[in-house]
């Protein structure tokens, strides 16, 4: 605008001075010229501030064009986010925001509603334009969650200056939080379980080292023990590679035919001396021949970890029942029966099968040991949990073999149900994805 006024100006002048020369006794021509000029000066000023009221209201449609398109992005995104403003005041919530901060409004105080020293100091620099660390955020209800927050700054307009403004978001990292945990306490514990038999032992080592070495008694005894501690270890270091390989391969689905009766049949001759030391029968019933999508080896330690703990559970010369079943045309909730073992009966779904065109086949392993109180259920296949109710004390197991189970289901994408009464006994019911392919493909 002050370059169009001095042009109206230079104008004027040059118009008044040709005037002078022109016309030197006549005043009201230079009058003329420069109410002219004047008219001209006016023009140009009224011109500028048209542009520049056009100017500002291209600016601030290209704000609310930019403002309501952050709005639409920050809506759009899968996490839940925020924008908040200078004045650190909430100026959007997007709905999965609201769902998880129901509390929380638009034009309320970040710092009120949300008091968190970490996360007031984020958006202190992310509004500041300093790079803001992202921090792990904890809810507890309605259940116990964790999120990696990042709170950036939103780029100013061009064309201008604009507010600055800050936007939060939230990436749920419950599960990868979780996993870290459960890692820390598999160290722990599987520590834990070296160290006894270890410190058992050192222990009868430095005996037979001292006073029993010359009866051979007291040696044959701690000897037989030293054994038995060995072999538990062996077990344990067994059970954990076990559990660690099946872990790394879960996401991957076994493509090749197994025949689940078979490895039923190869997991009995495993257990069966043990079984006839303590009087024990394993019986079977049902179908000779269970084709199904599976790794045939995993499959054998899936139903012999089931029955070894059968037998460890089960009283002396009892039974053990075993059932085969083909499941052609299954539906949500048809593969587990409605009756259970007894009407005081706690049933938990371990694995809850997903649907599959081709049916199931179907393993159950009944025993008629002490059984299961309810609040055991919910930790079954956690790992190194020891069920309360083992009456064999001689043959306690690692605390991994329902772990294992577990993740060879997952991985065979299986379904695997709990039906257990006090005093009564137990039933685990297994379901495989049954195969495609005939017998012959399974010898060949």
């Amino acid at each position: 605008m002050n370059i169009r006024l001095i042009i109206s100006a230079g104008l004027t002048f040059v118009m008044s001075v040709i005037a002078l020369i022109v016309f030197p006794h006549d005043h009201s021509i230079l009058a003329g010229i420069g109410i002219a000029g004047g008219i001209i000066a006016m023009v140009f000023i009224f011109y500028s501030l048209l542009g520049n009221l056009f100017a500002r209201k291209n600016l601030l449609d290209h704000s609310e064009r930019v403002f309501h398109g952050e709005m639409r992005l920050a809506a759009s995104l899968p996490q839940a986010s925020m924008i908040v403003n200078e004045q650190r005041r909430i100026i959007h919530i997007n709905p999965e925001a609201s769902n998880l901060f129901p509390n929380i409004k638009a034009g309320s105080k970040i710092d009120r509603v949300m008091d968190r020293r970490n996360l007031g100091d984020s958006v202190s620099a992310a509004l500041s334009g300093a790079p803001a660390e992202p921090f792990i955020y904890q809810i507890s209800e309605p259940a116990e969650r964790f999120f990696s927050v990042t709170a950036s700054a939103l780029k100013p307009m061009p064309g201008g200056e604009s507010p600055r403004q800050a936007v939060i978001i939230f990436y749920d990292v419950t599960e990868i939080e979780r996993a870290n945990a459960m890692r820390a306490d598999f160290l722990a514990n599987a520590s834990h379980e070296l160290k006894t038999p270890v410190a058992s032992l050192l222990g009868y080592i430095e005996t037979l080292g001292g006073h029993a070495k010359d009866d051979p008694e007291a040696r044959g005894r701690f000897l037989g023990i030293m054994k038995k501690q060995a072999e538990r270890m062996q077990r344990l270091i067994s059970d954990i590679l076990s559990l660690r390989r099946i872990e790394l391969s879960e996401h991957i689905v076994p493509t090749e035919t197994a025949d689940l009766y078979l490895a039923y049949l190869a997991a009995k001759q495993s257990i069966e001396p043990m079984a006839e030391a303590r009087g024990i029968k394993i019986k079977y019933k049902g179908s000779n021949e269970l084709l199904v999508q599976g790794q045939q080896d995993e499959l054998v330690q899936l139903i012999l970890n089931i029955i070894d703990n059968a037998v460890k559970m089960n009283p002396e010369n009892e039974k053990i029942i075993v059932t085969g079943e083909k499941i052609q045309d299954w539906r949500d909730n048809l593969a587990f029966p409605v009756t259970a073992i007894s009407r005081k009966a706690v049933r938990r779904n371990i694995v809850e099968p997903p649907e599959s065109n081709d049916g199931y086949a179907k393993i159950s392993i009944r025993d008629y040991g002490p059984g299961f109180r309810a609040e055991h259920l919910p930790r079954l296949s956690e790992r190194f949990y020891r069920i309360a109710g083992d009456r064999s004390s001689a043959e306690k197991g690692t605390g991994l073999g329902l772990a294992i189970v577990k993740h060879i289901i997952v991985r065979h994408r299986g379904g695997l149900l709990v039906d257990t009464a006090e005093d009564v006994g137990t039933k685990f019911e297994i379901l495989i994805p049954a195969a495609t392919t005939s017998h012959d493909d399974l010898t060949s």
